[in-house]
């Protein structure tokens, strides 16, 4: 059957038309030369034990153990690493993510052939024999599967433009990977309890067959993963996911579109009239992030924690479509004893200037006064995520860093202001580098030079592989550095409260802005002020509100609670405890426990604050 003019499938309440990709199992990215080098370059390992990972808390920080010696987590990674890979092998870096589409070998019900995926690592080990690997698998599911669970698959709440389907084969990489952000629509509802199920029984087969080999001795872990970016957030969220049955089992009534989209009370919503949305929004991220624990739990058995699981996961800045693509639940992922690490990528929020959604000059305010930017020289390469949370969980934070340099031909915004200069490329890397090094955290650098005309990677240049180098020779001091914070400055960011925010869809205020279609608050309170404590002159930890201790009021001097207007009784109770003879100074950025449990509730505002307060209910500037 020819999926490009067959297989349409109608939506309920948008009229979606939907074309899905064809895919095609192939043996033949491979020659006989090729095959044979890779049989070569493993069979070479045979007498080697299988690795052992551990993530270990130690002197401050999340330590990487590899076969009992710590090592420096720092990583390399591009989807087309086999031109690529010898740019790590020369700075020095032998820790390598290859991208592994599972589905290219998931072939049918109980049928399977890794074989594209095994010599894709035997040819990776053929150019560096020395190499350890954490793959990336990519969990998109299979045409065959699409076809036979029809009733699993997400359905969106608006309709979606037909174009968007009118694809060719998507083309595959060496590794058996293939996504495209716009194309990958017709998908598994991550609340259909069928796809977990075989999802995690293909997991245990490939992971059986991998443990069989004897490239177990070179696998350090799993990066599982799937999604729109491949970052476990929604397929196709701008089109409002997920009206499924798969997804009305989990969720119970799904609020109409016009409920999703608006407030009844301007920004905010009112839990008396709009209860069952905030429901809703809470309930579907629980959903994913029960999806996400399961998979783990079962990567956990079949290995018997003898090797690291990890995933995207938690980061809350800069996070566009955040209602339906965001990641909401981020206490129920970093309390599971089945995730050793979370990953994010850093920065990429780019300027505010009408009719100019480039990267290069930063963000100003809306009375002109700039702030600062993320990326390029002079940028401060933030994180998203609040990393002191992920530590205080035992978890290692991996940053994925993925600038673009002087040897791009194309996409240079990526790089920021300088990167298109040897100097400015320099001053870029150790500032990128050197934070992850002295903040105790783990990275990996993402090379999508191949994807835009520069084959070598963005990260073949000399000066590149120099500051590569310098890194990871550095980075073997690591063991013997105490990690541990030096802050007297916290910054607490709430997920909670996008769950009764304005939705990100009512305004899309931001569509000539560098990062869009954010929430009003997720761009004011987070993002953009996010470039301005950069700018502070001291370091910052940041935290989730969930993790605060009395203790923390204790430690830190000063402390920014930027959305924490979503608070209940008790929680305003704990504050209020924890707070009480601390000393510490805390700025409110707005509403501070406005909006509780069960009502909008100036009174509780009052108490936490300290402050009185007369309502506005005209629209005025913030």
């Amino acid at each position: 059957m020819n999926r490009r003019n067959a297989l349409k499938q109608l939506c309920t309440g948008a009229g979606v038309l939907v074309c899905a990709p064809q895919w095609l199992h192939s043996k033949e990215l491979y020659s006989g030369l090729e095959k044979k080098q890779a049989r070569e370059a493993i069979d070479a390992l045979r007498n080697e034990p299988a690795a052992i990972a551990q993530v270990r808390m130690r002197n401050g920080g999340a330590r990487l153990l590899l076969n009992g010696e710590e090592v420096y987590p720092f990583l390399g990674l591009s989807r087309q690493l086999l031109n690529t890979v010898s740019n790590y092998s020369r700075a020095g870096i032998r820790l390598i993510m290859p991208f592994l589409g599972t589905r290219s070998g998931w072939l049918g019900e109980n049928q399977y052939d890794w074989s594209i995926i095994e010599t894709f690592l035997g040819q990776l080990l053929h150019r560096d024999p020395g190499l350890y690997f954490l793959p990336r698998l990519h969990l998109n599911t299979p045409e065959w599967w699409i076809d036979k669970h029809p009733d699993e698959l997400i359905e969106y709440a608006l309709p979606i433009p037909q174009e968007r389907y009118d694809i060719d084969n998507l083309r595959r990489t060496k590794g058996g990977h293939s996504f495209d952000l716009n194309k990958e629509l017709r998908e598994a509802s991550f609340a259909s309890i069928p796809w977990r199920r075989d999802t995690a029984k293909m997991l245990r087969h490939f992971i059986q067959y991998m443990d069989n080999s004897p490239l177990k001795s070179r696998i350090l872990g799993y990066h599982f993963t799937t999604g729109r970016t491949a970052e476990w957030n929604s397929f196709g969220e701008r089109y409002m996911p997920d009206i499924s049955k798969p997804m009305r089992r989990a969720c119970g009534n799904i609020p109409d579109l016009e409920r999703r989209l608006n407030t009844t009370f301007g920004l905010l919503r009112d839990p008396q009239k709009e209860q069952g949305v905030i429901d809703y929004i809470r309930t579907y991220h629980q959903t994913i992030a029960d999806t996400i624990l399961y998979l783990a739990k079962k990567i956990r058995r079949q290995t018997m924690g003898r090797i690291l699981t990890g995933i995207y996961y938690a980061y809350i800045a800069e996070q566009v479509h955040i209602q339906e693509g965001g990641y909401l639940a981020p206490q129920a992922i970093l309390k599971s004893p089945d995730i050793d690490y979370l990953a994010s990528p850093y920065a990429y929020q780019g300027n505010n200037f009408k009719g100019d959604d480039n990267m290069p000059e930063g963000m100003t305010d809306d009375a002109g006064n700039w702030l600062g930017r993320a990326r390029g020289v002079g940028g401060d390469g933030g994180y998203r995520i609040p990393v002191e949370s992920v530590k205080r969980h035992g978890k290692m934070f991996i940053v994925e860093i993925d600038p673009s340099t002087y040897v791009s031909k194309r996409y240079m915004r990526i790089g920021g202001p300088g990167s298109t200069t040897v100097d400015g490329t320099r001053k870029i890397f150790r500032r990128d580098l050197g934070q992850m090094f002295a903040t105790g955290d783990g990275g990996w650098l993402y090379d999508f030079g191949p994807m835009n005309k520069s084959p070598q990677g963005w990260y073949s240049g000399e000066a590149v592989i120099e500051e590569m180098n310098r890194f990871a020779v550095l980075g073997e001091k690591r063991p013997h550095l105490d990690l541990s914070s030096c802050s007297d400055i916290l910054v607490v960011s709430d997920s909670e409260s996008f769950c009764v925010s304005e939705h990100w869809l009512a305004g899309k205020p931001w569509e000539n802005y560098g990062i869009r279609h954010c929430d009003f608050f997720n761009h004011w309170f987070l993002n953009t002020q996010a470039r301005s404590l950069h700018r502070i002159g001291a370091p910052f930890d940041t935290l989730f509100p969930f993790d605060l201790t009395a203790e923390d009021f204790r430690k830190y001097k000063l402390v920014f609670m930027s959305n924490l207007f979503y608070l209940g009784k008790q929680q305003v109770d704990k504050l209020l405890t924890m707070l009480k003879g601390s000393g510490t100074t805390v700025v409110w950025f707005y509403a501070p426990g406005f909006i509780s449990k069960e009502k909008l509730d100036l009174e509780q505002m009052q108490r936490l604050s300290g402050f009185s307060f007369d309502m506005l209910t005209s629209p005025g500037p913030l």
